[in-house]
């Protein structure tokens, strides 16, 4: 089937790693599987199906074979790492035509059609799917890819076209004058009106919005409404609310009491049912470290998810599977940073509703008045969401003192570093309160872990400052008083709430306390979660961390350290995530060609699920 000497081993070996040759044989075996018999595969053919491998490991959901894109794909992937690290495209050889044919062309075990029209690609067939569109090749991709984004636009579309005004078990829900009545109509903006009407009587609503526009008290007032509904019924409803990881969902539970007022969500105990299980949404499905798929059948009348932009793709597809007749809504920002796996099916399935006439509009409700009293960071991430060099400048020179530019890191070093003894100092005497509003306060974001500017370079300066000045040891062999710690674990307990476990992502400090040692976490309050440093599994020092830890939080200054030169990590989004953690201050740390640089580079994720959304729609 398959002859080595097809193929320029050594350069194959630069250009692709092992995990790409054994998704590529894999499919290969397994296509012999279903008929067994020659199965020819030339070279140009294995050369596609490491591209595919290779595409997937970059967290593509699928190849597009349009030739325009299908080059900008190959120039990314077909690239090996110089002897600076940068990566270097070495494919001016490879004919990008013959490989698309090849997969076009390929024999029918290993590579399937499946129009983007149809409705029913299941798991079972060809190991790799070509999608087609009137008949013509599409996209390439793994068949359990090409599945989940067929069931994810059916379940949308049946949501667009049935009208479902009842819950889990037959439960009848309330109807939108009922919520809007006892929300204060009069006080409700058209979009939070639209929304509440779709989140009871559409089984999948989509909500979406930029930072400060609404999105968690439009959620609020949806419960809060269905908890009066629910108290002069004398019959409660059932709740499930997850996000991606289970820090974001802390997060959100957080942001609800909060959004509820003094007693919080625990005014409606007795009327919402929080699922025991909600939290990560992988803790919601039950989902092990040693399983992918979930057996769980969700009996809630609502099931929210947050974050939805974090989303993998497949881990979507799961949960609409296990919702049954629960009412989900999709809440998240498009703008923010992807799913750190394969999709970004928050953007495609708005993208796909923002197709004139799209019925998807039935479903979508989006917020963009921004509530935010800072007008200007508001105004600097509309800024890098146009992308556009000329209006972060005029946002810059407009709000000086909100907004802040250094070239290098030498301006801020010293207020890190202050900021850091401040803290230390508060830790060794105790204070708690005063460690905890400090680490609140201000935050470095980087775009890389190594390099220059990056990760491991603050962290070195920050603690080259402090051990010229310390007072304290390391304790227990881990971390000195004063440490900011990051945890790197979710923690498994089946004695604490939601709200109280450690989740991955959470920051917290090193204090000392009457009976030694131990690290206390954001957000302070008058009970902060604290545990004893030799019971948290994984942890780091978090002088700085990367901006992909910082989703789900806010801090009062932000530093954003940009990469000394440019890379392909560096994108629009996660600048606009790392600005929009910022309440009153951001500081951007680098030179004007790596800010260019961020502002027209976007993160491309190539699915079908657009087009599949939009074709059926036609």
């Amino acid at each position: 089937m398959l002859r080595n000497d097809h193929f320029d081993v050594d350069e194959l070996g630069e250009v692709f790693d092992e995990t790409d040759r054994l998704l590529a044989d894999a499919s290969i075996r397994l296509a012999m599987r279903l008929d067994p018999g020659e199965l020819e595969v030339s070279a140009d053919l294995y050369r596609a199906l490491l591209l595919l491998a290779k595409a997937v490991r970059h967290n593509h959901a699928a190849v597009d074979l349009d030739p325009a894109v299908f080059g900008r794909l190959l120039e990314e992937l077909w690239t090996t790492r110089d002897d600076d690290g940068q990566l270097v495209f070495v494919g001016d050889h490879v004919d990008a035509e013959a490989l698309s044919n090849a997969l076009i062309t390929a024999d029918p075990r290993l590579v399937g059609r499946e129009a983007l029209e149809s409705d029913a690609v299941g798991p079972g067939g060809p190991p790799i799917v070509l999608s087609t569109a009137g008949g013509a090749g599409r996209y390439i991709t793994i068949r359990r890819y090409a599945a989940a984004e067929c069931a994810i636009a059916n379940r949308l579309l049946a949501s667009v076209e049935d009208v479902s005004v009842v819950g889990a078990d037959d439960v009848p829900l309330p109807t939108a004058a009922q919520l809007e009545g006892f929300a204060d109509s009069g006080r409700l903006s058209p979009q939070v009106s639209d929304f509440l009407n779709r989140a009871v009587t559409r089984s999948v609503s989509v909500l979406t919005g930029g930072p400060g526009t609404g999105k968690t008290t439009a959620i609020a007032t949806l419960l809060r409404s269905m908890g009066m509904v629910a108290r002069e019924r004398g019959r409660p409803f059932r709740v499930a609310i997850c996000a991606p990881t289970a820090k974001a969902a802390v997060r959100m539970r957080e942001a609800l009491d909060q959004a509820f007022g003094e007693r919080g969500m625990v005014e409606f105990a007795e009327e919402l049912l929080i699922d025991p299980n909600s939290g990560s949404v992988h803790r919601l499905l039950e989902i092990r470290p040693d399983a992918s798929v979930s057996r769980v059948e969700l009996h809630c009348d609502l099931v929210i998810v947050d974050e939805v932009s974090m989303l993998e793709m497949t881990l979507l597809d799961q949960l609409l599977r296990c919702a049954g007749d629960s009412h989900v809504i999709l809440v998240g920002d498009p703008d923010q940073l992807v799913s750190v796996e394969v999709g970004a099916v928050l953007r495609d399935i708005v993208e796909a509703g923002s197709s004139p006439g799209s019925p998807l509009e039935s479903i979508v409700t989006r917020l963009v008045t921004s509530h935010r009293s800072n007008e200007a960071i508001v105004q600097l991430a509309q800024a890098i969401n146009a992308g556009s060099m000329d209006e972060v400048t005029a946002a810059l020179a407009a709000h000086p003192t909100k907004l802040r530019r250094s070239v290098t890191p030498a301006e801020q070093l010293g207020s890190v570093v202050e900021s850091a003894k401040a803290i230390r100092a508060q830790a060794e005497a105790g204070n708690i309160d005063g460690a905890l509003d400090l680490l609140g306060r201000q935050v470095v974001l980087c775009g890389n872990r190594e390099g220059d500017w990056s990760v491991a370079w603050w962290r070195a300066k920050v603690e080259e400052a402090l051990a010229r000045t310390a007072t304290s040891v390391e304790v227990s062999g881990r971390f000195a008083v004063g440490t900011p710690l990051m945890v790197l674990k979710n923690e498994q307990s089946a004695t604490k709430e939601l709200a109280e476990r450690l989740s991955n992502g959470d920051v917290g400090v090193v204090c000392q306390t009457d009976v030694g040692p131990e690290a206390y976490f954001l957000p302070g309050g008058d009970s902060p979660r604290h545990r004893p440093l030799l019971v948290i599994d994984e942890a780091t020092p978090a002088w700085s961390f990367t901006i992909h830890k910082s989703q789900g939080s806010e801090y009062e200054r932000v530093i954003v350290s940009l990469p000394a030169s440019t890379n392909r990590i560096l994108t629009k989004e996660l600048l606009y995530t790392a600005v929009t953690r910022a309440k009153h201050e951001v500081v951007i740390v680098g030179n004007d060609e790596v800010l260019a640089a961020a502002l027209t580079t976007t993160v491309q994720r190539v699915s079908g699920l657009t087009e599949r959304l939009v074709v059926r729609t036609a």
